[in-house]
């Protein structure tokens, strides 16, 4: 049985939210862990092709350190096993990935609600997640 959540953060309030949130509700089995994920998106080609390999390495490693280590300090406070783990990539693609490839129990994101109109002109990371996968979402809407 599938005992490891994926939690999708990039760094916003939301994503600490559904860290918090996680924690409080107990949603992750007894003996999962928490799996935080941040996908940076790859520099195109044309920009890619003037920049050394080595430095667009770490600066994908930078801004992910940004991301991860806010959204696992808050589950680490509350004794919630975690790991973090870094992606390149089509956020939405590479979340449903990964899920799979850990045989994730559910996929936690927090949501932005922007609302129906604009994310159906913008689209969402949350509701493309929700086309690329069998798995669980749950996405969580940060209280005031």
């Amino acid at each position: 049985m599938a005992k490891d959540i994926v939690l999708a953060s990039d760094g916003s309030a939301y994503s600490l939210q559904a860290a918090r949130y996680i924690a409080q509700a107990g949603l992750l089995p007894e003996g999962g862990s928490v799996h935080i994920i941040h996908v940076t998106p790859r520099l195109p080609g044309n920009v890619a092709r003037f920049v050394d390999e080595q430095v667009i390495k770490d600066w994908h490693e930078e801004e992910a350190v940004k991301v991860l280590k806010p959204t696992a300090d808050v589950l680490g406070e509350t004794g919630v096993p975690c790991v973090t783990r870094a992606l390149v990539g089509f956020a939405p693609k590479e979340i449903a990935r990964y899920a799979d490839e850990i045989d994730a129990h559910m996929i936690v994101m927090g949501a932005h609600g922007r609302g129906v109109l604009l994310d159906a002109v913008l689209g969402s990371v949350a509701g493309r997640v929700l086309s690329m996968t069998r798995r669980p979402v749950l996405l969580i809407q940060q209280t005031e």
